[in-house]
């Protein structure tokens, strides 16, 4: 029996329904998934924000950092609103999102971390050089002075002429 055109697209159609019906009941996402990936990610922005911390306290620039952050808690309150509107999916995809975000952060801000210490490290070695040399010199010029003065020294006293009194 031979299917008419329209036939064969109404089938191939109702298939396509059918088919995205099912592969969403495959990957939706129930309330104790949305749970895990919102208390994983709220713990991920705690830690990045330890990460960045100790990178500002390295001395490295984290402006961008913080605006990352403040993007991902952005990311995160859209999670939160979708968990309290029953929406898993979406709180779920909004946190992924926030994960990401988080991921990168907490990596950019371990490579300035380890750039800043790398760059007080070289400051603090170019010091400690830069001294020893300066004190160095000191001591040698101090000596070059003291022996310019201790000839200087006895060349006057050399030079005096002592006088006798009471010799007539």
């Amino acid at each position: 029996m031979k299917l008419f055109p329209w036939k064969a697209f109404t089938c191939l159609v109702v298939l396509a329904i059918l088919f995205s019906f099912l592969m969403h009941g495959c990957y939706a996402v129930d309330k104790p998934d949305a749970d895990k990936a919102l208390k994983d990610v709220a713990e991920g922005i705690v830690s990045a924000c330890l990460v960045v911390a100790e990178a500002e306290n390295a001395g490295a620039n984290v402006s961008e950092l913080l605006a990352d952050l403040e993007s991902a808690t952005a990311k995160l309150a859209e999670a939160y609103n979708a968990y309290r509107a029953e929406n898993y999916d979406g709180a779920y995809f909004h946190a992924q999102n926030c994960s990401s975000i988080i991921a990168n952060t907490a990596s950019e801000a371990a490579v300035l971390k380890s750039e800043a210490q790398q760059n007080r490290d070289g400051r603090l070695f170019l010091t400690a050089a830069l001294s020893s040399v300066g004190l160095s010199m000191l001591f040698v010029l101090g000596l070059f002075f003291w022996r310019f003065m201790k000839d200087r020294y006895l060349k006057k006293v050399l030079e005096m002429k002592p006088e006798l009194e009471g010799t007539e």
